[in-house]
């Protein structure tokens, strides 16, 4: 007779975060070490793993105890002396997520007049001409990838536009990898094989934002890279060349990824549940809402790290300067503790503490565009696809392999044929 398969709790049990089961579902597993388990410490690297609300936010609410300056890492392996000024890696010393106190709300400051809600909300009419055009490209075959040609499309188009990118040009694709290599690149527990291939493609795709930024710099546009450019130019405002490259690369990411799996982790669960579509199709009041619970009951991302700077307990746990501490913010969004019926999909969950974007200063500062990209996109979506339906089982849906995130890689989804729509510039609508 076989061996039972250790679970959280036994002295056996180790948590590989890289499992393709872990990726696809990680909720039992996060709700037994929620139970049993909520001091685990990760083998090999000494890592604080935790798994319950009120300790995740504790860690990240306290940047007195906790930084996410991976540098503090009591492992963390320097560049040798000749790689010093690599530019990827003075970018690791620049970027905001690893900012602290002074330095991260001066560096917050570049681009959060462009992201406000009000900012953010003059962005619907185009909006919804994008996902507009998108529809448009598979709306008469009748099936279509919806995580290849809209969930991974619409976020990084958007971006684009955001920082000035033509319409249809190259950049947007080249962006899509910055995005994908920065994930890998800045994540403490990735092969250095990984890393290393992450930062040769970074270096590259870094060298395109700077050409971009020197274009802006002769040729000013209303956009947010050029307002980045001018904040460098300004002698006042005293950014470097480096902290306005590092802004804008965390934007990209911000931008794309995590928002490109939260569309098709919101197509997906809409779709398995069939009376909360009906809802979200008919009554756009409850739009706001559901996007908050998509991103609480489905979080793209797995973890996010953080370092000790002194001795400290958590969750009962004494932890030292330089120990590495794992933040399972899934884990966060489905404790019974703090949310009620909590692995119940519930498009009019009205309680949200929004914890999924962040805590305290690290609030993310896309949140505001995420949120109104995923109501608008979802929304015209299944407006217009009528007798909408996943072509796969969910069991069969592959997942994306990677360290940071996680995400369908794939969402085949079957409707009926319907007509294109003539989208112009400036978001109105016209049929063909």
């Amino acid at each position: 007779m076989a061996a039972a398969t250790p679970t959280p709790g036994d002295p056996d049990f180790v948590l590989d975060l890289m499992c393709p089961d872990y990726h696809r579902d990680p909720y039992p597993t996060l709700a037994a070490m929620r139970e049993h388990a909520p001091d685990y410490v990760v083998p090999g690297i000494g890592a604080l793993f935790l798994s319950r609300h009120a300790d995740i936010v504790e860690v990240l609410a306290d940047e007195a105890r906790f930084s996410g300056d991976r540098t503090r890492w009591e492992h963390y392996v320097p560049p040798p002396p000749e790689h010093a000024d690599h530019p990827v890696v003075r970018l690791t010393g620049a970027n905001i997520l690893a900012a602290e106190g002074a330095q991260h709300t001066r560096l917050r400051k570049l681009a959060s007049a462009a992201l406000t809600r009000r900012a953010v909300k003059n962005l619907d009419p185009l909006m919804h001409a994008l996902a507009d055009e998108l529809i448009d490209r598979f709306i008469e075959r009748g099936t279509c990838d919806f995580a290849k040609e809209f969930g991974e499309v619409l976020p990084v188009t958007i971006v684009s536009r955001l920082l000035g990118i033509d319409k249809d040009s190259d950049r947007e694709r080249r962006f899509k990898s910055l995005a994908d290599a920065a994930v890998v690149a800045f994540n403490p527990l990735v092969s250095e094989d990984d890393k290393l291939r992450s930062l040769h493609s970074m270096t590259q795709h870094l060298e395109e934002v700077r050409a971009l930024m020197e274009e802006k710099r002769k040729n000013p546009g209303n956009d947010l890279m050029t307002d980045m450019v001018e904040a460098e130019d300004d002698a006042a405002r005293g950014f470097s060349e480096l902290e306005i490259t590092s802004t804008l690369q965390a934007i990209i990411v911000a931008g794309s990824e995590t928002t490109a799996n939260s569309l098709s982790f919101g197509l997906v669960e809409l779709l398995r549940h069939p009376d909360q579509l009906a809802r979200f199709r008919d009554d756009p009041s409850v739009r706001a809402s559901a996007v908050d619970e998509i991103v609480r009951y489905q979080h793209p991302g797995l973890f996010i790290p953080r370092y000790a700077k002194v001795d400290a307990e958590v969750a009962g746990v004494k932890v030292h300067p330089g120990q590495m501490i794992l933040c399972a913010v899934p884990s966060a969004q489905r404790d019974s503790a703090v949310i009620d019926d909590p692995d119940r999909f519930d498009i009019t969950r009205k309680s949200h503490d929004l914890s999924a974007f962040g805590v305290g200063r690290h609030f993310c500062i896309g949140a505001q565009l995420a949120r109104l990209e995923l109501e608008v996109a979802l929304g015209r979506v299944v407006e217009r696809l009528d007798d909408l339906r996943l072509d796969i089982d969910f069991d069969a849906i592959p997942f994306r392999r990677n360290p940071a995130v996680r995400g369908p890689a794939s969402v085949p989804i079957r409707f009926t044929p319907g007509r294109r729509l003539a989208v112009a510039a400036d978001g109105e609508e016209a049929l063909r």
